[in-house]
């Protein structure tokens, strides 16, 4: 009896310790690939905010640079940047919806805000077209850079992603 615990206790004591050793080290392979999986979801969800925050900045250039052509009188393709705004528009609700995916939901009440701020740009470039007064069209350009710079500090804030 004596023979058989002298010989089992070694192969158990090693059996033991080479199952600890696979736990821990599964253990800190789940915590490395948590982390990854982290920084990666944040990298996705910064690259929809800043596509969100670029096609916002484009809208409201386009925008101001269209009223002030309006307003010194020069000859401007209306239907040129209605298309423009149009495709920018679904860029933002494409990039809102990647966002709402992959973002925080601190962002969601900014997307819907911005959503709600380009949805009519459309017809108001068709109406500033009817009556050629560009002035209409500096508003809503100051308010998507309100937004836009809203965003901006959200992402700076430590937990703007998380």
């Amino acid at each position: 009896m004596a023979d058989i615990s002298a010989q089992v206790i070694p192969v158990a004591s090693a059996l033991a310790g080479v199952v600890l050793t696979l736990l821990g080290t599964v253990y800190v392979e789940r915590g490395k690939w948590q982390r990854a999986r982290r920084s990666e979801q944040e990298a996705r969800s910064l690259a929809s905010f800043t596509d969100l925050l670029r096609a916002t900045t484009d809208i409201a250039r386009t925008l101001r640079q269209t009223a002030e052509q309006l307003e010194e009188g020069r000859d401007v393709d209306l239907h040129g940047v209605a298309n423009m705004i149009d495709d920018l528009i679904g860029e933002v609700r494409r990039q809102g919806t990647v966002a709402r995916l992959v973002g925080p939901r601190t962002g969601f009440e900014l997307i819907t805000r911005l959503e709600g701020q380009v949805a009519p740009l459309y017809r108001l470039i068709v109406e500033v077209g009817r009556s050629g007064d560009g002035a209409a069209l500096v508003e809503p350009a100051r308010q998507l850079m309100k937004t836009r710079d809203a965003f901006i500090d959200q992402l700076r804030r430590a937990d703007g992603l998380s």
